[in-house]
């Protein structure tokens, strides 16, 4: 077995469960602490309940590992009955009192309405954060990732200053691990991380969830409420890029990134990205519990069959592609040219559908009525290997990718 143990947070394994409905007051807490994650983060107070997701892609593709997204959408939202700090302290106890002593405890601090509202949120924020730690928080997160957060940037206030000055408010007051959850989107997700970082931040949540508008072709039968806070396994790379990015350029400070985590795929791709830890959000909610323990176990189960001992070697383990010598890719991209150079139709396989001579843009396939002829105009594109139908065009480009990244010197 595969150990999955986050040294720096002292926590049984990488995943963190966002602040979310399925983490609204102890007892959604407790539910969903089932699964046994690494931490837990409470859902701020005062801001209601309720509500849901509408999911595109459905069962088979959150439990077979498809295209998923999502869209805050349906249910009735009903008042938070943990309308106060008093209120929300006591079920923080009331958690830890009750949670499994090795599964952490994340609690939210203030929330972006606050800041729109105006008043007195900063003294607001300073008495949660000092009233949480007494109540045994074993962390402060502070939630900047909500869409409203980058979409009001830039106009009622500044989103990189507000990330700074926040962080540094709130690390002034307590001892505990303050946790900044940023956007990616509507912003610089490389400036925000240094910002934190530099205000102290002992850990940064990038984490995707865009507002959209999605809508099937018969519009009146999408999701009821199209604009949410949106994002689905298509998020996943963006959320890669600026994790692997953030480390190319030498920022260290721990990471606990999210975006389409309804698979251990993206779950492995996220940590490999250089993100110590990674959240669950859409998928707590909307397939429950088991379904993120199933995700755990997956990937605990995939690492050992791939040879990594610990969460400590799978971190950033993908930043040498990323950081690959330009050289080295130039050298791969001509493997697989020559690699689609070199293959040959199969006739046996060929039905003559003239797909690979209708995408082949340098005229190396010539069609002889039904026969499709390659030439030596071919380049190595490898379009029409794309388009075949039964894979009279085919090659193991996986295999040649990997055989010159290990050959090159």
């Amino acid at each position: 077995m595969a150990q999955l143990y986050v040294k720096k947070f002292d926590m049984i394994n990488p995943f963190v469960v966002a602040a979310s409905p399925a983490t609204q007051g102890a007892i959604n807490v407790l539910k969903t602490a089932k699964m046994r994650p690494g931490a837990i983060t409470m859902r701020n107070f005062g801001h209601g309940s309720g509500g849901g997701s509408f999911v595109g892609g459905g069962e088979k593709a959150i439990y077979g590992g498809g295209q998923v997204y999502h869209s805050h959408a349906a249910g009735t939202s009903l008042p938070d009955i943990v309308d106060s700090l008093e209120k929300y302290c006591e079920e923080v106890k009331l958690a830890k009192s009750k949670l499994d002593s090795d599964i952490k405890l994340w609690v939210s601090v203030g929330h972006y309405s606050d800041i729109v509202a105006g008043g007195d949120w900063q003294n607001e924020w300073v008495r949660q954060a000092k009233e949480l730690e007494l109540a045994g928080a074993d962390a402060l997160e502070l939630h900047f990732n909500t869409p409203g957060v980058a979409t009001m940037g830039g106009r009622l206030f500044d989103y990189y200053h507000l990330v700074t000055h926040c962080t540094h408010m709130i690390k002034s007051v307590v001892k505990i691990p303050v946790m900044v959850k940023l956007a990616v989107e509507n912003c610089d997700a490389l400036v925000s991380i240094t910002n934190a970082t530099i205000a102290g931040a002992d850990a940064v949540g990038p984490t995707a969830r865009w507002k959209a508008f999605t809508f099937d072709l018969d519009f009146k039968r999408s999701q009821p409420n199209p604009g949410g806070g949106y994002g689905g396994t298509q998020a996943t790379p963006i959320v890669c890029n600026t994790v692997a990015e953030a480390r190319s350029k030498g920022i260290t400070t721990p990471m606990y990134a999210g975006g389409g985590v309804f698979n251990y795929e993206n779950a492995a791709r996220i940590l490999m990205s250089g993100s110590e830890m990674v959240q669950f959000g859409a998928l707590a909610c909307s397939a429950g519990p088991m379904a993120c323990k199933r995700v755990i176990d997956q990937l605990d189960k995939w690492m050992d069959e791939n040879g990594y001992a610990t969460i400590d070697e799978l971190t950033g383990a993908a930043l040498e592609l990323y950081n690959m010598p330009k050289a080295k890719a130039q050298f791969r991209i001509k493997a697989v040219a020559n690699e689609y150079k070199a293959a040959q139709i199969d006739m046996s396989k060929c039905i003559g559908c003239g797909r690979c001579a209708d995408v082949c843009w340098n005229y190396a396939l010539d069609m002889d009525g039904r026969t499709p002829v390659k030439t030596d105009k071919c380049i190595g594109c490898g379009y029409c290997f794309q388009v075949c139908p039964t894979g009279a065009l085919t090659c193991d480009i996986g295999g040649t990718l990997k055989k010159a990244y290990d050959e090159y010197e």
